[in-house]
């Protein structure tokens, strides 16, 4: 961990929201020291691009450029409970919440059954609607431009629980 910051662990929703929505710069910048994909979200991402979705190039020219930074490889204790997580969260999650658990980091994921395995295990959690928020809380956006990024999300496909971020703040 960097600078004290703990790593933040995101799946391939979370970066994709954004990546889909023209915003991934912005997590970026925000999480520059801290934002880690695994190895299984890498493979999610690249699946997703072989399925047409090309914007999700963004992420892995970012690891090219070394602006964000892939996982270290899992040790054993961290693959075991990925194996158990596996029962009940796809590769890329599980991944994320068993790096998360066993270093102290956080988990940006949408994912219900993901978010209550990170419950579970007492491990922080953030996803897409509260990564706006703090976007527009630290003022790196204003809230009117969270509510046109959350807009091109759901126009792209992300099921929200909100329709304006702003409506939050």
């Amino acid at each position: 961990m960097p600078d004290g910051l703990p790593d933040r662990f995101f799946d391939k929703v979370t970066l994709s929201n954004f990546g889909l929505s023209g915003a991934f710069d912005l997590i970026v910048v925000r999480y520059v020291r801290s934002l880690r994909v695994t190895e299984q979200v890498r493979a999610e991402l690249a699946a997703g691009r072989i399925r047409g979705y090309s914007e999700l190039k963004v992420v892995e020219q970012a690891l090219a450029a070394g602006r964000i930074l892939p996982a270290k490889p899992m040790t054993m204790p961290e693959n075991e409970l990925f194996v158990e997580l596996l029962r009940t969260l796809g590769s890329g999650e599980a991944s994320c919440v068993a790096l998360a658990r066993h270093r102290a980091g956080i988990v940006a994921t949408d994912d219900r059954a993901a978010r209550s395995s990170c419950a579970e295990r007492r491990v922080a959690v953030t996803g897409t609607i509260g990564i706006l928020k703090a976007l527009c809380t630290d003022k790196n956006i204003t809230s009117e431009e969270a509510d046109v990024i959350l807009a091109r999300m759901i126009d792209a496909g992300f099921y929200s629980p909100v329709r304006r971020v702003s409506d939050l703040l």
